[in-house]
């Protein structure tokens, strides 16, 4: 199924054709890349995001060896995604609005220690 982002990735390879092979593969890329991009904590994937989407198609384009520059590509990919790694607003996924009134907060065991005190 072609998605908004599959069709900002299609375009930016260059790539005209529609087969449902080659959205498979796009979308098989993109989400390879949010795969990639959870392994070294970058949480918040929106789609969205003018950084998470440029990460997304600059993987696209080293994995489809987008003309000569696919290395090129590939280090440009890797660098983003250590940057996005360090940044604080992508290690956490945000929070659903569909899941109000839970709280975030951890609950206070039992037989905590809290300032000197037993709780």
């Amino acid at each position: 199924m072609a998605t908004k982002l599959t069709e900002t990735i299609r375009a930016a390879l260059r790539i005209s054709n529609k087969a449902a092979a080659i959205t498979e593969e796009i979308n098989d890329c993109i989400e390879a890349c949010k795969r990639d991009l959870q392994q070294v904590g970058v949480n918040n994937l929106d789609e969205g995001d003018a950084l998470i989407k440029r990460a997304i198609t600059i993987y696209c384009k080293a994995e489809f060896g987008f003309s000569e520059k696919a290395q090129q590509f590939r280090q440009s990919y890797d660098s983003l995604k250590v940057a996005l790694s360090l940044m604080e607003e992508y290690q956490t996924a945000p929070e659903q609005s569909d899941q109000e009134g839970s709280s975030t907060e951890e609950p206070e065991q039992e037989g905590a220690v809290d300032n000197g005190g037993v709780v």
